[in-house]
């Protein structure tokens, strides 16, 4: 009894205060030197990178010498040459990339900018182009217009216009609206945007274009055009009727492709043609 009252008088003993006070200096210096040591080591990153800062604001071999230039096909390089040369020996790390974007954003055939700074003394551009989808008139202007409806540059002979419809007699809403329709027709049937040499939106939903195959004027809506566009060669060719015999072929009736010969032919020969619900020929 008494030695376990011994061994646990061990445990009851008054604590030492002298010493704890010392632990909890000891350990507050640690505290102390830990948290000096990492303001000292910050600081010097810090000065290190602001020496470095420093020097590569002024260092000369920064300076940029070399401007590379791809993805540009259409834009002049004369004209990207006079905004990219007021770069040339300017600080690569003070060149502000937004406002070089800004710059060349101006240039009509530019979309979009890209661009690179690779060490130490080259500015890397990649130019994105618009991309026409039809020819815009304007008074005694011809102008391409891209996707969003947006028109840029001047028709030029080096581009070429092969392949573009030219949309008169539009603008604002309209011209959005005919330019969705090519688009659109362009995605979806190729063989019949290459056909149309000319475009004209009409009220409500209609559009009055020019077939450079069939040499005549056709009415049409969008809905549903390439196949009623189909149909009518299919009446072209079952009435034999050659390119520059049609006046007209309207598309726009549900029911019906209307078609106007430039010269009279006999209602028997205006037979249905299977594929098309009623052909009504017009002399």
């Amino acid at each position: 009894m008494s030695a376990g009252f011994e061994t646990t008088q061990r445990f009851l003993r008054p604590l030492d205060a002298g010493r704890v006070r010392r632990n909890q200096r000891r350990i507050q210096l640690q505290r102390i030197l830990t948290a000096g040591s990492k303001i000292v080591l910050a600081l010097a990153v810090i000065a290190a990178g602001f020496w470095i800062w420093q020097h590569t604001q002024s260092d000369s071999r920064f300076a940029v010498k070399d401007v590379e230039i791809t993805g540009a096909k259409h834009t002049p390089r004369a004209a990207l040459a006079s905004v990219t040369s007021g770069y040339t020996g300017t600080n690569l790390f003070k060149i502000d990339i937004a406002r070089v974007q800004n710059d060349l954003r101006g240039l009509s055939w530019v979309s979009r900018i890209d661009i690179e700074k690779k060490l130490p003394n080259t500015l890397r551009i990649n130019v994105t182009e618009r991309t026409p989808v039809a020819l815009v008139r304007a008074g005694d202007r011809i102008q391409y217009v891209d996707e969003q409806g947006v028109t840029f540059a001047e028709l030029s002979p080096e581009v070429g216009d092969d392949d573009l419809p030219l949309i008169a007699n539009a603008d604002g809403a309209e011209l959005q609206r005919a330019v969705t329709f090519v688009r659109a027709l362009r995605t979806s049937d190729p063989l019949l945007y290459s056909r149309i040499s000319e475009v004209h939106p009409i009220a409500p939903r209609g559009f009055v274009m020019f077939d450079r195959e069939l040499g005549a004027i056709v009415y049409a809506n969008a809905e549903d055009v390439s196949a009623k566009w189909r149909n009518l060669y299919s009446i072209v060719k079952a009435e034999h009727l050659g390119r520059g015999e049609i006046e007209y072929a309207d598309l726009r009736f549900s029911d019906r492709i209307v078609v106007k010969p430039v010269h009279s032919i006999t209602t028997a020969a205006a037979a249905p043609v299977q594929t098309v619900p009623a052909v009504a020929i017009t002399n």
